[in-house]
């Protein structure tokens, strides 16, 4: 009969009687649909070997005196104690109860009932067994329960952990890079993660950037391509041997994530995959609506930079390209991607305090006097009283490199004349930005420097109007500085 549809009883014991008449008392006996199944030892060493080899007996009828006269509790100190074994119920058998006296055996051995040998042809035997069984029957499944509570506990904490990951994504870039991570990761998938942006309109993100141009038919069967097309829920689903995962934003612009060769995936792991996009679902409503909030913020910046660039006709194209060489100078400083993003929109702002100076100031068409001079200096403190009161990040950063980016690291800048380390960073590198555009463009008393007489300002500037560290890494890649001049010439 099948280990599975039986219960296995070992006997224990020295006498060949016993095992003959406790087989023939039990023959019969049916529990939960299952009958009872037996395996005799005589002796400590068989004993051993058997309980080594059957992992799953359901009750030992134990002898007490064998070889020796405490070899029986001997051995139930082995099963408890070296085999961890705390499931199978032992029910100890005596024939001099004298000689091992039922409650101190009790109290002493971790045993589950206690027979006298007389007992072996009466109904008690039987009451034995059957309650037995039944403590067995119990016991096991619950530690199938909490095994599968565990299971559960393990598969939620890893979703948690994932998730986690993705709550500390700072931009859409980010999180859609750290959401295949971490999906594959879930699904145990080295690759073949792919994210798409639409199901009518695909673009694809994969080997961390976006693809325009291909359609859905290049990546996906047709099966998966007709899913998406119908498929209008935030969840995780599955499509043949294709797992798909959908995240839907405020303004249901869905973006899936799509790996093949999933059919194995079991119920329990797209569970665990619910629950993880339904969190992570979330984080995209967020960075979603941040990216939004931060488009519409950066319009209206550039629309003011407009307004000041149109008030000064030096300045069209200037504050575009001082952006990009504060962003160009700032990846090389390591900032943060979401203080690059931030940096843009503060670094347009460095002059808006000439919102404030006179028109016959800005527009003159030749070399300033002194007392002009000092008039468009106070554009500096006229942009840092703009934007100082905002607690926004960004107007705080703007704020700083409004006031100081005319500062130098010798300490002969203005307006407050601060030097080296004195001076922000944000200083420095707009510094550094917008003197290398205003010498590499037209002027109304000069015409534009060329690119080599510029950089070479730049460098005879080094520890005297820049930072010396700042200029040796904006100068490293001098062709990416030439190719953001011509852009911005366009």
């Amino acid at each position: 009969m099948p280990d599975d549809q039986a219960w296995k009883i070992l006997i224990v014991d020295d006498e060949q009687e016993v095992h003959i008449l406790t087989r023939t008392v039990l023959k019969d006996v049916i529990f939960d649909n299952k009958a009872l199944v037996f395996l005799s030892a005589y002796d400590s060493k068989s004993t051993r070997k058997i309980l080594r080899e059957e992992s799953d007996i359901a009750i030992i009828l134990m002898d007490v005196v064998m070889e020796e006269d405490d070899t029986g509790l001997e051995l139930i100190r082995y099963i408890r104690e070296e085999l961890g074994n705390r499931l199978t119920r032992i029910i100890l058998r005596t024939g001099a109860p004298g000689e091992a006296p039922e409650r101190r055996i009790i109290v002493d051995y971790e045993i589950n009932d206690y027979k006298e040998k007389v007992d072996l042809t009466t109904p008690r035997l039987f009451t034995s067994i059957i309650k037995s069984l039944r403590n067995y029957r119990d016991l096991i499944s619950m530690g199938n329960i909490n095994r599968e509570l565990e299971g559960s506990r393990e598969r939620l904490t890893r979703v948690i952990k994932s998730s986690s990951e993705l709550y500390v994504s700072r931009t859409l870039d980010t999180f859609v890079n750290d959401l295949i991570v971490q999906a594959a990761a879930m699904l145990n998938r080295q690759g073949n993660v792919l994210l798409m942006q639409s199901a009518t309109d695909p673009v694809f993100y994969t080997e961390g950037k976006w693809i325009e141009g291909k359609s859905a038919e290049d990546f996906l069967a047709p099966a998966v391509i007709r899913t998406l097309e119908n498929y209008d829920e935030s969840s995780a689903y599955l499509e043949g041997d294709f797992f798909i995962g959908r995240l839907t934003s405020f303004d249901n612009t869905a973006l899936y994530l799509i790996s093949d060769g999933c059919a194995n995936v079991s119920e329990d792991e797209m569970q665990m995959m619910e629950i993880f996009f339904s969190n992570v679902n979330i984080v995209y409503n967020n960075l979603s609506l941040k990216e939004d909030s931060q488009t519409t913020q950066s319009e209206m910046i550039g629309l003011l930079g407009d307004v000041i660039e149109n008030r000064d006709s030096e300045l069209l194209g200037h504050v575009s390209r001082v952006s990009e060489y504060a962003i160009y100078l700032a990846r090389k400083l390591d900032f943060p991607e979401e203080d690059i993003i931030i940096l843009r929109d503060a670094v347009s702002m460095h002059d808006i305090g000439k919102i404030g100076i006179f028109d016959s100031i800005l527009n003159k068409p030749g070399r300033l006097t002194p007392e002009e001079f000092e008039e468009m200096k106070k554009h500096t403190d006229i942009g840092y009283e703009i934007l100082r009161f905002s607690s926004r990040k960004l107007f705080q950063m703007a704020a700083i490199i409004a006031r100081e980016h005319h500062e130098r690291w010798d300490g002969k800048g203005y307006p407050r004349g601060h030097a080296g380390e004195q001076i922000h960073r944000l200083g420095r590198i707009s510094c550094i930005a917008d003197v290398f555009d205003a010498l590499s463009n037209d002027r109304a008393y000069r015409k534009a420097w060329s690119f080599e007489k510029t950089i070479q300002f730049i460098k005879n500037g080094r520890g005297t109007q820049f930072d010396p560290l700042m200029v040796d890494l904006f100068l490293e890649d001098q062709d990416c500085i030439r190719e953001i001049k011509v852009r911005g010439m366009d």
